[in-house]
């Protein structure tokens, strides 16, 4: 680590009045993932924000700047205490179907809501409640929107009848895949739109 990274880090992160335990884990942090991979990197601080409960790393595009040590480390810091409502994510993912608000809604419950809420199944009543808190149009079977996300590959069948479980497709769907691209998008509006016009003739 350079001195400006050391000095930056203990400048933004380090509190009045607080012992340096955090600092010292920052630059321990740092020190350790140095040597890794850009992938490394990613794959290893996914699993303990997710092994702590905080949100998943932002991702980057390839025409963006691969993080720094800095930027990795003030993520750690800052996402270890966010805790985002189930309306605020689905804002930011844009999920398109009730199949991606179901696995986005098993990804919440799993990894980002407060400790009282959070569990690693669902079921129909969760469907039923985060899909109107989050402002999605709630479907006339709860239970049968579930058996639909198995069906797309994104949940698994849980522990007894009628919960399931998050699988990496859904995981990766929400992290990796949602918002959806612009290219996506207009593919989607013009299939609706020819769909629209033969059903018209």
């Amino acid at each position: 680590m350079s001195e400006s990274e050391a000095s930056v880090l203990t400048t933004t992160l380090k509190e009045p009045g607080k012992d340096d335990r955090e600092v010292t884990a920052i630059f321990a942090i740092v020190a350790a993932l140095k040597p890794l991979k850009e992938d490394e990197v990613r794959n290893v601080l996914e699993y303990v924000l997710r092994r702590f409960g905080a949100g998943p790393l932002p991702v980057y595009a390839a025409t963006q700047t691969a993080p720094t040590g800095i930027q990795i480390a003030q993520h750690v810091h800052s996402a270890s205490g966010a805790v985002k409502d189930i309306r605020t994510l689905k804002e930011e993912k844009a999920p398109n179907s009730a199949n991606e608000m179901a696995a986005l809604v098993a990804f919440y419950v799993s990894e980002l809501a407060p400790p009282a809420e959070r569990k690693p199944e669902i079921n129909k009543t969760d469907i039923e409640r985060y899909f109107k808190a989050g402002g999605f149009k709630l479907t006339a079977n709860a239970g049968q929107t579930l058996v639909n996300a198995k069906n797309a590959g994104y949940l698994d069948a849980g522990s007894d009848a009628g919960y399931y479980k998050l699988n990496p497709v859904g995981y990766n769907l929400v992290v990796h895949r949602l918002p959806a691209g612009e290219g996506t998008r207009r593919r989607q509006t013009k299939k609706k739109g020819i769909a629209s016009r033969v059903k018209k003739h």
